[in-house]
């Protein structure tokens, strides 16, 4: 006889069917949820060091440009240096090499600034003698240079030249000054008068003791009577006393040899 499957009999099959396969359908899911979630766990933590790989890549490649940059700094100032050296070897080389000639340079510039002061006392002597002492001074300065070691030759060569200036500065100007001299074996206080190098003449207040200097006698002379006005007067413009007028004065001849 012919089993004839009824839909009762089925319903109860699938029932027995879907019973028995439910527990493995069940354990399958978990296992397939739990393995993408264990997935994607790696997943994150795979980004999360490739994130801190990346950011340490970041930061190496940051170092080595700041390194590289300051290996070009370095370079630049070490071919500065390397530069700067040679130019301080050359001078130093100049300056060994002239220092090699000192001895030479001085040994014949002391002879040229003998002579100049030589020259200069020379012209003091011809000179008008005025302020003698203050001048004659400045020339003893001037040799006291020459032997003392500690002054330089560039030094020594200065002196002498504003001496120089101050001579020539003289024939430019008038100047007056109060001096004490011997006159007839007393001393009477006089206003001694100089116009450049015109003239030099001296007189007391009443006019009584009045001389100039004579070049070609190199002695004083009585100062005429005519000049005496003149005298006086100039004796107020340079003090400051008067107003600038025209000043007649008895000049003497340079004769320069």
């Amino acid at each position: 006889m012919k089993n004839v499957l009824t839909p009762a009999r089925g319903a109860i099959l699938a029932t027995i069917v879907v019973g028995f396969a439910a527990p493995s359908v069940a354990q399958g899911l978990d296992r397939a949820i739990a393995t993408g979630e264990q997935a994607t766990r790696r997943a994150e933590q795979v980004q999360q060091q490739i994130n801190q790989l990346d950011d340490e890549r970041a930061d190496m490649v940051g170092e080595f440009r700041t390194l590289l940059q300051r290996k070009t700094a370095a370079e630049l100032y070490a071919r500065q240096q390397e530069a700067a050296v040679e130019s301080q070897e050359r001078e130093i080389a100049s300056l060994t090499d002239q220092l090699s000639r000192v001895d030479e340079i001085t040994s014949q510039t002391v002879p040229m600034l003998e002579a100049l002061i030589d020259d200069l006392d020379a012209f003091i002597d011809a000179d008008l003698p005025f302020r003698l002492e203050e001048r004659k001074a400045r020339i003893q300065r001037l040799r006291d240079y020459l032997s003392d070691p500690a002054i330089s030759v560039t030094e020594r060569y200065r002196q002498i030249m504003d001496a120089y200036t101050a001579e020539m500065e003289v024939g430019r100007k008038t100047d007056t000054w109060k001096e004490t001299i011997s006159v007839d074996d007393k001393d009477v206080t006089v206003d001694m008068v100089l116009f450049g190098r015109v003239a030099l003449v001296y007189m007391d207040p009443t006019g009584r003791y009045a001389k100039r200097y004579d070049r070609e006698t190199q002695s004083w002379v009585d100062l005429e009577s005519k000049y005496k006005a003149e005298i006086e007067k100039a004796i107020r413009i340079i003090q400051g006393k008067r107003t600038q007028d025209v000043m007649y004065v008895p000049a003497t001849k340079l004769n320069v040899q």
